[in-house]
């Protein structure tokens, strides 16, 4: 667990999105709740998912390059940034079913999506309820059959243990409310996903994984499995990275690899 904290850690305190501001502030009531997103280009909907504590500023530096290519939808997922705080019997299928009243709010038939992390879990979760909303996906550090209380067996991993630094971005990226960001620490909640591999046999949509050769969270096996199962992916192990694989010196390199993938 003090692993995975590190990682996130390491995530919020790269600078990676924070202080930039970004062009459109949109509401959906959905689901009884009230979900944040963001719009930004022209062209087929590209949706992006961030991961667990974080918001949709996640993508800030990513989006003005997606942008030239697509209408880019920035999503806060239930619990996270500006959208609603999470509401009791959470569960990633929930965070899947938010999405799908989204895309019925705004009248998408069909998307493209990239989720990191948590939304790569809820991406997966899409997949395997509506695969015919997806036409293609890139799977950030996500997993088919995971566990997150797998992560934190001693207790250790709480929002009282936190470094000081790392609660006051939290702060920032969820508007200052305390109590949202401690129910995202909350050691009871529902965060697993068990999709059997008979249905990822069957999920013919068109998928890149991206994986960290050193991913501190779930390590590479999962990746590896998850493209043997699925019937029309490509896999990309990106050499010497962890669990967020697409910061830092191998941002540009993502960008321009998911936006061939995602045009193909």
């Amino acid at each position: 667990m003090k692993r995975f904290l590190t990682i996130i850690v390491i995530t919020f305190l790269s600078g990676q999105g924070f202080g930039q501001d970004l062009n459109t502030e949109n509401m959906a009531s959905i689901n009884g709740i009230e979900l944040y997103y963001e719009v930004h280009g022209k062209g087929e909907p590209l949706l992006l998912l961030h991961g667990w504590t974080q918001s949709s500023r996640f993508w800030a530096d990513y989006i003005p390059e997606f942008a030239e290519h697509f209408q880019v939808y920035a999503i806060d997922l239930r619990g996270h940034g500006r959208t609603s705080a999470l509401t009791p019997g959470f569960t990633i299928e929930k965070s899947s079913e938010d999405i799908l009243a989204f895309l019925e709010h705004l009248g998408l038939e069909s998307v493209k999506a990239i989720g990191l992390s948590f939304g790569g879990l809820t991406l997966l979760e899409m997949a395997d309820s509506n695969p015919e909303k997806i036409e293609s996906m890139i799977l950030i550090g996500a997993s088919h059959n995971y566990n997150g209380a797998d992560n934190n067996l001693d207790d250790s991993f709480s929002y009282e243990n936190l470094p000081d630094a790392f609660k006051e971005e939290l702060k920032l990226n969820h508007q200052n409310d305390e109590g949202k960001i401690k129910a995202l620490f909350d050691p009871n909640l529902n965060y697993q996903i068990n999709i059997g591999e008979k249905a990822l046999e069957t999920m013919n949509i068109k998928t890149l994984i991206v994986n960290g050769d050193s991913d501190e969270i779930l390590g590479i096996d999962h990746a590896v499995a998850l493209h043997k199962k699925l019937p029309n992916s490509e896999l990309w192990v990106v050499p010497g990275t962890g669990h967020i694989a697409i910061m830092g010196p191998n941002k540009n390199s993502f960008i321009a690899k998911s936006i061939q993938f995602l045009k193909k």
